[in-house]
């Protein structure tokens, strides 16, 4: 892209964005709204594996040096968390692994074999541990699932009149990243229910949006999603909900038997529109699935999409996808650069002037049931 189209590409983009309303209120970051107004709604910015730290140059030089192209698509990380919603990012992604004795993600290989430091601090303590891929990209601003959530937290005590914040999962397993490396442990119910007990612990049901309080009286989730069920603006301020981003498998394992999530403190990622348990979607190419994000949105439901991907856009300072994904009308839109990476590009996703939310732009008041 010549710097002509990229100028001609930004001040375009600019204009789209203003055109939408985004009202300060008391607190600089968050939107007033008119009455009426429910959280699917909106539409705000988030990021990505928002734990993550940038891997250091010698081990990112000893991963290319088997996979250039991963090495890449790594090569990538984050401000604390807390900084990240001061900057206005209301949804953020969280990875773990399943640790029910302690211990099992200690002592990571690739520190070892780089010789660089390495703060493994509460690994050895049992439950969920977050970071990126066990023995490969490991270093993380909170080490374990509940320090997230802590950290979450305490920011949102302090900041009580945010926009709902959603906050992505992945369950990870599967494989050994690296040769030799530990194997992450599979998920069963015995897991998701020791998931949710933590998520529990450090949020009460006074600041939980759940599936039973969107599928309300009707029959499924579903039904409630698409009949209006989300909570309004108002009563949602200062909560949190969270999505398993996972496929149907691990979604059927989670459930548990619970069709519409009965009970259950987390949303999945919804196998198909036409599911009982439908209500959140994760689908992440705004390009490519622009129709579909647009009509699960005008339905009702929730999608969460991404702006870029493995570093590719910010390395072009090409904000072509991020511009499908605020068209699209998805209600969370994930970015790696919350702030730029001025050593590729000055490649940046928010919102305008700074706000952390703003009017949904495919859903109008005449698409509200």
């Amino acid at each position: 892209m010549t710097r002509r189209s990229t100028r001609l590409l930004m001040a375009a983009f600019a204009a789209a964005l203003t055109a939408l309303p985004v009202v300060a209120a008391a607190q600089s970051l968050e939107p007033s709204a008119p009455a009426g107004l429910h959280m699917n709604d909106l539409q705000a910015v988030g990021t990505h594996n928002s734990y993550k730290i940038a891997i250091p140059p010698k081990e990112l030089a000893l991963i290319a040096a088997r996979n250039a192209q991963g090495a890449q698509s790594l090569d990538y990380g984050h401000l604390p968390l807390a900084t990240q919603l001061d900057l206005g990012m209301r949804q953020l992604e969280i990875d773990f692994v399943y640790d029910p004795d302690g211990d099992r993600y200690a002592h990571p290989r690739l520190p070892q074999i780089s010789g660089e430091p390495y703060d493994g601090s509460d690994m050895d303590r049992p439950g969920f541990k977050v970071l990126h891929m066990p023995d490969v990209d490991v270093r993380s601003h909170c080490h374990t699932f509940v320090q997230c959530l802590t950290q979450i937290r305490d920011w949102s005590d302090a900041h009580p009149g945010h926009v709902p914040l959603l906050i992505m999962m992945n369950a990870k397993d599967g494989a050994p990243s690296l040769d030799g490396g530990v194997k992450p442990l599979d998920y069963d119910a015995k897991a998701f229910d020791a998931l949710d007990a933590e998520i529990r612990s450090v949020f009460g049901p006074e600041r939980l949006i759940t599936p039973d309080e969107v599928r309300g009286t009707h029959k499924t989730l579903r039904e409630g999603a698409m009949a209006g069920g989300w909570p309004a603006l108002e009563a949602a301020r200062g909560k949190v909900f969270f999505a398993l981003d996972e496929g149907p498998q691990k979604v059927a394992v989670y459930m548990r038997g619970h069709a519409s999530l009965e009970g259950l403190p987390v949303f999945v990622n919804s196998v198909s529109e036409d599911a009982d348990h439908a209500a959140y979607f994760t689908l992440n190419d705004p390009v490519k699935q622009f129709e579909r994000i647009q009509a699960a949105v005008k339905a009702g439901f929730m999608v969460r999409t991404r702006a870029d991907d493995s570093t590719t856009e910010a390395r072009r300072n090409d904000l072509r996808r991020f511009a499908r994904a605020l068209a699209s009308g998805a209600q969370y839109i994930s970015t790696d650069y919350p702030t730029p990476r001025s050593d590729w590009s000055p490649y940046q996703v928010r919102l305008p002037d700074g706000m952390s939310a703003r009017a949904n732009p495919v859903r109008p008041p005449q698409t509200r049931p």
